[in-house]
Order: C-alpha cells, then structure tokens, then sequence
C-alpha cells in the first residue's frame, strides 16, 4: 500500500464528505450553538480565529471574553 495516495485520497474524500454532503446534528441543544449576523457587530469567535474561545453561549462562562473582540460595524 502506498501511504501518501492513501492520504491523498483519504483528504479528497473528507473535502468531498464537508463541503458537498448534508449535515444536520442529531443532538438538539439550541442554547449552545448559534449562527451569528455580522451586520451590526463583527469578531465573533470561529474555530480559526487563535482565540480559542468556544463559539457558544457568550453570556456565560469562558464565551464572555468572546464579548471584549466584538466590534460594531458603523460606530
């Protein structure tokens, strides 16, 4: 077996899986995941931000140092 077509086809499939195959979680918590409208504030915490900050509830816990890198659009 040659190792790196493995991983090359590994990584091909796994593009394919993210970007092309619908997805929807089967675990129902809406008070721990949101989508964000960066319209009016901006800097919301995203998994390549180097924050690591949790992008959940940002009114408790760690998530409130998300609320000091939040900026307003049109100040």
């Amino acid at each position: 077996t040659d190792q790196a077509k493995l991983v090359e086809l590994y990584t091909e499939a796994t593009e394919i899986y993210l970007t092309d195959v619908p997805s929807f979680t089967l675990m129902y918590r809406p008070d721990q995941f949101y989508t964000v409208n960066e319209s009016v504030w901006t800097g919301f915490p995203s998994s390549d931000d180097g924050l690591n900050i949790p992008p959940l509830n940002l009114a408790d816990g760690y998530g409130i140092a998300a609320l000091y890198h939040l900026e307003l659009v049109n100040p």
